[in-house]
């Protein structure tokens, strides 16, 4: 179990501050990489369950990624397919924060998610590609970690899922600097039922423009809410101590009564095996005098 909630929130503060500080280091461009591989697997997994069909995952080295995928056949399937990679990475990222904090099944956790980034890399991936380099190079790297330990697990979970968590929310500016290149905008065409070829001049039509920011701003309240609530509720949880059974704190008696004691201690209502007070109608037939 992670420290008391002061510690877990040094950590945290700490990673932030760290990865703010070295944002534009070449090692922090290799972590982008790795969150925007999380966001296309995202598409592809809800794709995936939803009943469709994934063709391929592709990054491009610009922080940027595509999931060619054909969605299922029902209405509404392509809204969750795209609407998957930024709610997605979110969740991912508030799990894996919310898993280290809390520190259960952390070796276990690493060992899987390494696992299935492998997976996904190889089954989804063109081989050579940055995508397949780039999720090889991190699931081998998540596997070793899990069979490091568990203090080395847990750590792993903190900064992987501060690290998504973190993109996520930048990656989020996107919406205002190039909406039509977003999942956003892409949504937004699809909903107005129009494509590239149908701007004119270059210019985004007004319908677009509206939906694209709407959807924009309902993903990120929705990826800062789900943020947001896993960091209180990490930050703020307790081990849950069950109280002790009171009859298993009881002290028995020192040594043996002598019958009288005995026969004392039950007039006043008191085991003398146990010492635990009796209810009064527990001795239905008291003891007499005469006995």
């Amino acid at each position: 179990m992670m420290a008391e909630k002061p510690v877990k929130f040094v950590i945290f503060l700490s990673l932030i501050l760290s990865l703010v500080a070295f944002w534009d280091h070449q090692f922090t461009s290799y972590l982008k990489e790795f969150v925007v591989l999380i966001h296309e697997i995202c598409h592809a997994t809800v794709a995936l369950f939803s009943g469709g069909v994934v063709k391929g995952i592709a990054l491009h080295g610009n922080e940027g990624g595509e999931t060619i995928a054909v969605p299922a056949s029902f209405r509404g399937s392509f809204i969750l397919v795209v609407s998957a990679g930024y709610i997605g990475s979110s969740l991912v990222g508030a799990f894996l924060l919310r898993l280290g904090f809390q520190g259960r099944h952390a070796r276990q956790t690493m060992i899987l998610f390494g696992l299935f980034l492998i997976s996904v890399s190889v089954l989804y991936s063109k081989l050579g590609d940055l995508a397949y380099f780039t999720g090889i190079f991190w699931g081998v790297g998540i596997l070793v970690l899990g069979m490091l330990g568990e203090t080395t697990s847990i750590l792993s979970l903190v900064f992987l899922g501060t690290s998504i968590s973190l993109y996520s929310l930048y990656d989020l500016s996107d919406f205002a600097d190039r909406l039509t290149e977003t999942d956003a905008g892409i949504l937004a065409f699809w909903m107005a039922g129009l494509g590239p070829e149908d701007l004119q001049n270059e210019e985004i039509p007004t319908v677009v423009l509206i939906l694209g920011y709407l959807i924009a701003t309902l993903w990120s309240l929705l990826s800062i809410g789900i943020i947001f609530m896993s960091l209180r509720s990490s930050l703020s949880h307790e081990e849950t101590h069950h109280a002790p059974d009171p009859i298993e704190q009881l002290e028995r008696f020192p040594g043996e009564l002598s019958p009288e004691a005995k026969l004392w201690l039950e007039k006043r209502g008191v085991d003398p095996e146990s010492g635990i007070v009796l209810p009064p109608n527990f001795f239905l037939d008291p003891p007499s005098k005469d006995n």
